[in-house]
C-alpha cells in the first residue's frame, strides 16, 4: 500500500492495486460531465496534468487516466453507465437517507477517484484535502453524489455545494466520518452492543469502538451512556487528527458524566465487525 514512503502505488488495469484513499462521484447523467470537470479542476486545484486518456470495453466500458503533478497521483475511471451492481451495494452499506437513495437508483455515470502517489512530507490530513478537491471538481461538473466507503457514507449534493475543500480542516472532519452500532450479541435477556466509528482509516488513524451491556430495567443507563458515546465519536477525532495521533493506553476523556478510558492498542482486537484498515482502539 502506497502510504508511507510516497512509493507509487502498482497497477492493474483501470483499478489502481494499493491506493492510499479514493472515494466515487455519482452523476445524473454522462454527456458533457467529463468536459465539464476538466474545466473545474483549476479552480480546485494546481499543478494538475492529464496522462492519456485510456478506453476499454470488457469487463464493462469505462475510460481512465492518471492526474500527476509536484509530488501528487490520482486515477480517474469514468463509467458512463453508472456503477456496477457489486459497487453499488458496497457503497450503501451504511444506510443511506431517503434523498441518497434517490440519487443512487436515477444516477447514470460515476467516477472512482483514487490517490496513488503523494509527497513524503505531506500529512494525513492534507492527503485527504488533495483527494477532496479532485473530487469537488465533479460537484461543479453536476455530481449528485459523493460516496467515502471505507466511512460507509454518502454526501448528498446540496451539503457538497455549501462547503469549498479548501475550507475544510480537522474540526470539519466529522463530515467525513460516522458512526453507530457494528454488532448485537444476544445472551439470555442480557444484549451486548458493539459501538464504533467508521472512516479514520482515511486519516491514518484507527477506528474507536466499545461495548456496552444492555439489561432489562437499566433504559436510562443505557440511553445515557449512548448520548455520551456519540460524543465521544464526534469530539474526540477531530482533536486526533490534528495531532496525528491516538490517546496513550489508560488515558482519559471525559463527556458529561462519563469517564471514557482508552484500553489496548489499536489492532489488538480482530473481530470480523471490528476490522478497520489501521485498526481500532477500544474504550471502557
Amino acid at each position: 500500500m502506497a502510504g508511507t514512503n510516497g512509493v507509487h502505488a502498482g497497477h492493474s488495469g483501470p483499478i489502481p492495486a494499493g491506493a492510499l484513499l479514493h472515494t466515487v462521484v455519482l452523476l445524473p447523467d454522462a454527456e458533457h460531465r467529463l468536459a465539464q470537470f476538466l474545466t473545474a479542476l483549476p479552480l480546485h486545484t494546481e499543478g494538475l496534468t492529464f496522462g492519456s486518456w485510456t478506453a476499454i470495453e470488457l469487463p464493462r466500458p469505462c475510460t481512465w487516466c492518471d492526474l500527476e503533478g509536484e509530488g501528487w497521483s490520482f486515477r480517474l475511471v469514468f463509467d458512463p453507465q453508472g456503477l456496477p451492481p457489486a459497487a453499488l451495494a458496497s457503497i450503501s452499506a451504511g444506510n443511506p437517507s431517503d434523498e441518497c437513495k434517490q440519487d443512487l437508483d436515477e444516477h447514470q455515470a460515476a467516477c472512482m477517484i483514487f490517490l496513488t502517489n503523494f509527497p513524503k512530507d505531506s500529512s494525513p490530513w492534507s492527503r485527504f484535502q488533495a483527494l477532496a478537491r479532485v473530487a469537488w471538481s465533479w460537484v461543479d461538473a453536476g455530481a449528485s453524489l459523493l460516496a467515502l466507503p471505507e466511512a460507509q457514507l454518502l454526501l448528498p449534493r446540496r451539503l457538497l455545494m455549501a462547503t469549498e475543500p479548501a475550507n475544510l480542516s480537522p474540526d470539519l472532519s466529522y463530515m467525513f466520518l460516522t458512526n453507530g452500532v457494528a454488532e448485537i450479541e444476544e445472551k439470555g435477556e442480557e444484549r451486548k452492543l458493539w459501538l464504533r466509528t467508521w472512516g479514520l482509516g482515511q486519516f491514518g488513524l484507527p477506528d474507536l469502538a466499545t461495548s456496552l451491556a444492555s439489561c432489562p430495567g437499566e433504559e436510562t443507563r443505557l440511553e445515557r451512556d449512548l448520548e455520551s458515546l456519540r460524543l465521544l465519536f464526534e469530539t474526540l477525532p477531530p482533536a486526533m487528527i490534528r495531532e496525528g495521533g491516538v490517546l496513550p493506553i489508560g488515558g482519559t476523556v471525559q463527556v458529561g458524566e462519563r469517564t471514557w478510558t482508552a484500553i489496548g492498542e489499536p489492532g489488538a482486537v480482530d473481530y470480523p465487525f471490528l476490522r478497520s484498515r489501521c485498526g481500532v482502539q477500544l474504550f471502557v
